[in-house]
């Protein structure tokens, strides 16, 4: 299971989103995208869904627990994230977290135009 974790701040535009998404996961060397996997403290934004749809993948929203338990297994830290949401690593916490047990990053945490994506290989959760 190729899972991409994404973060994202409200500058961000939706085709950016899909297109940056896209090519991450194209030079992760992933084959096949299974989900996008979000913080589930940003529920109730409709962004990443506009994004899932377009990349014809289900949203799984990550629970603040499962992302809190995969921080120690992130490769980045970013401070801004870290003093605003508590989360050191969002985009690489959320593509672990979706990945389930035993993941590995294909790819650490890459940004462009407020977006954050990593993508992350596992067995999957549900």
């Amino acid at each position: 299971m190729s899972v991409a974790g994404m973060g994202w701040c409200s500058t961000a535009s939706a085709s950016d989103a899909v297109e940056f998404i896209r090519q991450t996961v194209r030079e992760s060397g992933a084959t096949t995208l299974t989900r996008l996997a979000v913080p589930g403290f940003r529920q109730g934004d409709r962004f990443p869904e506009l994004v899932a749809a377009a990349l014809e993948v289900p949203v799984f929203w990550v629970p603040e627990n499962a992302l809190q338990a995969v921080q120690a297994l992130c490769l980045t830290v970013s401070q801004k994230s870290l003093q605003s949401n508590g989360f050191a690593a969002v985009a690489e916490g959320c593509a672990l977290a979706g990945a389930g047990p035993g993941a590995w990053l294909r790819t650490p945490r890459q940004s462009d135009a407020g977006i954050t994506c990593a993508v992350a290989e596992g067995e999957g959760v549900e």
